[in-house]
């Protein structure tokens, strides 16, 4: 019986070892940045340097919670970029399905391709609801091929004003197609059991975060701050 006693202890400190080692490695998380140029980090100056997905990977390491981290974002990517460059990237899928948290940020360019932001006006800005509805089944397609791999954790994004500086007099018209926009996402989000990250008021309050009327890019406030917002869901809705 001594005998059996000591093999039975042994296997009980191995198994506590174990566990204790799942517990602490399950706290860390592998991170994936999907997107565009807003998540790749493309300053208003047209550098590339540190995006919302990067603090957050930051903020991700300082509370000692981040495993791995590997971004996917490029200037210029529109949904059928993103859609692609999942089916073709077999490192990408494999780093979707061993992931704890995927954030995404997509649909801007399908935006901006559609328009010509220096003819835009209040008038305009209305018609464009029309044009902007036509787009979320794209984005929609893209949130789905995101979800046939990533299992877990996802944030979608959501967009500012780009061009608040061609925009004096209509900010309820404004007001009204990010609200819009907004609510598109939200339907995704929810259809997709995705966590949606609303920007548009905060870049309205801070209208610093666009440094550049030439560029539609936020400064690195800018980008520190989508960043923050991201945390702050995340924590109250208890994934970290």
């Amino acid at each position: 019986m001594k005998k059996y006693r000591k093999y039975i202890i042994l296997f009980a400190i191995v198994l506590s070892v174990f566990w204790i080692y799942r517990v602490f490695a399950s706290e860390e998380i592998n991170y994936i940045a999907l997107g565009d140029s807003v998540a790749e980090g493309r300053n208003p100056y047209g550098e590339i340097g540190y995006g919302y997905s990067d603090y957050l990977k930051d903020k991700l390491e300082e509370k000692k919670k981040l495993n791995y981290y590997q971004k996917y974002a490029k200037s210029g990517y529109q949904t059928a970029d993103m859609i692609n460059k999942i089916k073709e990237d077999n490192q990408l899928k494999k780093d979707l399905r061993e992931s704890d948290l995927v954030t995404i940020s997509i649909g801007a360019n399908d935006f901006l391709d559609k328009i010509k932001p220096a003819n835009l006006s209040v008038n305009t800005i209305r018609d464009f609801k029309g044009t902007v509805k036509a787009i979320f089944p794209d984005i929609e397609e893209c949130i789905k091929e995101v979800r046939k791999y990533a299992k877990n954790d996802l944030v979608i994004v959501g967009y500012y004003n780009p061009i608040p500086f061609l925009f004096n007099t209509s900010q309820k018209e404004l007001d009204e197609l990010f609200a819009f926009i907004d609510d598109e996402y939200q339907k995704i989000a929810k259809e997709y059991e995705a966590i949606y990250i609303s920007n548009y008021q905060l870049f309205k309050e801070n209208k610093d975060f666009l440094p550049n009327p030439l560029d539609i890019h936020p400064n690195i406030k800018g980008y520190q701050k989508m960043a923050e917002k991201i945390i702050e869901c995340l924590e109250t809705n208890k994934v970290l």
